[in-house]
């Protein structure tokens, strides 16, 4: 494993880095939106605007996914609403790909998540997004050297 692009090192510790430029482009299409709506003085709908402006940023800083290989643990929060979840790698089962598209064609969102099957129930932590598949795969790529999943001496019986 070379650099890591998607992640930050510490230790045995690997902290899924957020991705600002994503978050950055829709805060800006909802302040966008929000003076818009301020000048045709639908004032109280602006306001909810730059509410939602608040949650996206505060949602961007508590927003995290940890993988530590000491204790072969995944830990993900998403959203501020949500607690942090914490499964063993050897619950993990697979990787799942969504695509949003625009018109039946254009790929306008793609987000990735990874799968468990804990305490006999499908569990599901997202772990990103982007804008194009190659940037998933990357992503995919990426976890899975970190989690060693592709290795023969793997003890899951799963194909990658």
């Amino acid at each position: 494993m070379n650099t890591l692009k998607y992640y930050k090192k510490e230790g045995n510790q690997y902290t899924f880095k957020n991705q600002p430029v994503f978050v950055f482009i829709v805060a800006i299409f909802f302040i966008a939106t929000a003076i818009l709506f301020y000048r045709i003085d639908i004032k109280w709908l602006s306001y909810v605007m730059i509410a939602v402006v608040v949650l996206i940023a505060i949602n961007f800083f508590t927003k995290k996914f940890i993988i530590d290989m000491d204790r072969q643990t995944i830990t993900g929060k998403h959203t501020v609403f949500s607690p942090a979840k914490t499964y063993h790698l050897k619950d993990f089962t697979n990787f799942e790909v969504l695509a949003t598209k625009y018109m039946g064609f254009i790929t306008t969102n793609v987000l990735l998540s990874i799968h468990f099957h804990a305490d006999g129930k499908d569990k599901k932590l997202v772990l990103g997004q982007a804008v194009s598949h190659k940037g998933i795969q990357k992503m995919i790529n990426e976890t899975e050297d970190i989690m060693n999943s592709n290795h023969l001496n793997d003890e899951r019986s799963r194909s990658v």
